[in-house]
């Protein structure tokens, strides 16, 4: 029988948008974008960050053979960046800007969507990605394959933050990228997106010990409520710049949790 392609296409359609949404990968010409569509893909925010993490970790793996730990390291951070087009990235110096310089909520979200760079985004960046930096290479150092899985591990729950988040918390602009996917996480896709993301989580990390795993969970989902918290407190709600800051912060944690010197389990 001969595949319907139409039906392949109706498939494919919410995971490519996914791809599409959060990275620079090129994707067929058909997809248009339109917002159920974008709603539909919440659920595979998840994987796309499994395949963020496994092109960071591939090419930290390539870099190491070629030079050293450091290089390695940085040449992986450029590759994910690249990958995404630093979409988390400039969304995380926004809401520095935003919570920074914000005294009010309508100063906030007008700070937020200015494309100037201030100096709290400015400062907040170099000390976030040095960070990120400087860890990675503490597990690069120590072992290759641990710093190789923790990419992953990192970029699944950094994208996973922001089902929760989407789920829980109002959107408070009237326009803007994050208002598609207001609503949009269900009951069903959170909990679908939860159980991959553990299955993923577990998976990468098991040769290291359950207490290991089971402290970069509840890591995650700690840094995710407090910073769900410190939005609706501050703002009300959401806005698409307060979930790729989320994702950034719940990256780092994951990286200095696996980092930490755990005892053996």
């Amino acid at each position: 029988m001969t595949p319907d392609r139409s039906a392949i296409r109706r498939w494919l359609r919410a995971p490519l948008t996914a791809v599409m949404f959060l990275t620079r990968i090129p994707c067929p010409t058909w997809l248009d974008g339109d917002p159920a569509h974008l709603a539909r893909s919440t659920v595979w925010f998840p994987a796309v960050g499994a395949l963020v993490g496994a092109v960071g970790a591939m090419t930290l793996f390539i870099s190491h053979r070629l030079w050293s730990d450091a290089v390695a390291v940085v040449l992986s951070t450029i590759a994910t960046v690249r990958l995404t087009g630093a979409f988390h990235e400039d969304a995380l110096a926004d809401a520095l800007d935003g919570f920074g310089g914000g005294l009010s909520t309508e100063q906030t979200l007008r700070i937020m969507k200015d494309s100037r760079v201030g100096a709290y985004a400015l400062i907040g960046m170099i000390l976030a990605v040095g960070a990120k930096l400087a860890v990675l290479w503490l597990l690069t150092d120590r072992d290759l394959w641990l710093a190789m899985r923790a990419l992953i591990v990192a970029h699944v729950l950094g994208r996973w933050s922001a089902l929760p988040l989407i789920h829980w918390l109002p959107y408070v602009r009237d326009d803007g990228t994050g208002k598609p996917f207001a609503a949009a996480v269900t009951l069903p896709r959170l909990v679908a997106g939860t159980v991959f993301t553990i299955g993923v989580v577990t998976l990468a990390l098991w040769p290291i010990g359950m207490l290991t795993t089971a402290a970069v969970l509840v890591a995650a989902l700690g840094s995710t409520a407090v910073a769900g918290r410190y939005f609706r407190r501050h703002l009300g709600g959401m806005t698409g710049d307060c979930l790729g800051a989320a994702n950034q912060v719940v990256e780092l944690v994951c990286y200095l949790v696996i980092a930490a010197r755990w005892p053996a389990s």
